[in-house]
């Protein structure tokens, strides 16, 4: 019986060892679906696009009064540069590092370790000027901040003609406070820009006056000397506004504005072949 036993064990383990070879495997995963989903490249910090020579819709007819964004007509402006995000407090401390220049603007009011990648703030007019300046650049006009926001077809907002509350980072977003440049994706302009609708307002190189035929004109914002500041914020509620809407601040106002810097395309001689 002994042997009898030991026989059949050995004839069932080897039944079932053949079983389990013949057993099908774990199906291998599907290589589409196993595959990693590259990340998006962002821009570097100071990186630059450019925004070609044409037509853009400037201004609005839609604006509540006072219009001070009106009336809407179509500009022609030349190529230019602009940079793709705000100047952040890395790029601000690090420019003070290697200068002697020293700025007026409370901009530390703003800033604390761990926030480099945010938009310097807070800044004078002059210091933000002083800032392009040594780069070889210069701030937006009004007309190339809008155009570079809005695209060539006047988006009324980067990502087109409805207000979404998450898509930038204005009062809705109950931040209270900047964030990285470029950490709301959405808030992304035709042309590559981040941030035009919120994080920080915006320095522009021009005094803010009235456009031509304004019924505005003699509104008291334009009798003050302000500089243009375009673009909205953390703190400003951002369906009250769109990417016309303009607002005016002294030069020395301390309202937690930043900036970007833009630059004449330069054109570029052909190449002559060898």
């Amino acid at each position: 019986m002994k042997n009898k036993s030991t026989f059949l064990s050995l004839l069932l383990l080897m039944s079932y060892s053949t079983w389990l070879g013949c057993a099908p495997s774990e199906e291998a995963p599907d290589e589409e679906a196993a595959a990693v989903v590259p990340e998006v490249e962002m821009p570097q910090l100071g990186d630059m696009v450019l925004v070609p020579a044409g037509e853009f819709i400037m201004g609005t007819e839609q604006e509540a009064p006072p219009p001070l964004a009106g009336p809407e007509r179509t500009i022609d402006l030349p190529a230019y540069y602009i940079d793709v995000y705000e100047v952040t407090h890395g790029e601000w401390i690090k420019f003070l590092t290697e200068t002697d220049f020293r700025p007026e603007g409370n901009w530390r009011q703003f800033y604390s370790i761990g926030k480099e990648d945010n938009p310097v703030s807070n800044m004078y007019w002059e210091d933000a000027k002083a800032y392009c300046e040594s780069f070889g650049k210069r701030l937006p006009t009004e007309e190339e901040w809008e155009k570079a926001a809005r695209g060539p077809d006047g988006n009324k907002y980067p990502w087109g003609a409805v207000w979404d509350p998450v898509k930038s980072n204005s009062s809705e977003l109950a931040m209270r406070n900047t964030m990285e440049v470029g950490e709301v994706a959405e808030d992304k302009s035709y042309y590559g820009a981040y941030d035009m609708m919120g994080n920080a307002q915006e320095w522009t190189s021009q005094k803010l006056t009235p456009y031509p035929g304004s019924p505005a004109r003699r509104d008291d914002a334009f009798q003050r000397d302000y500089i243009a500041v375009r673009g909205g914020s953390y703190a400003v509620i951002g369906r009250t506004m769109s990417l016309s809407s303009r607002s005016g601040y002294a030069p020395d106002s301390q309202y937690g504005i930043g900036f970007r810097c833009a630059k004449d395309a330069q054109e570029e001689s052909p190449q002559t072949e060898q």
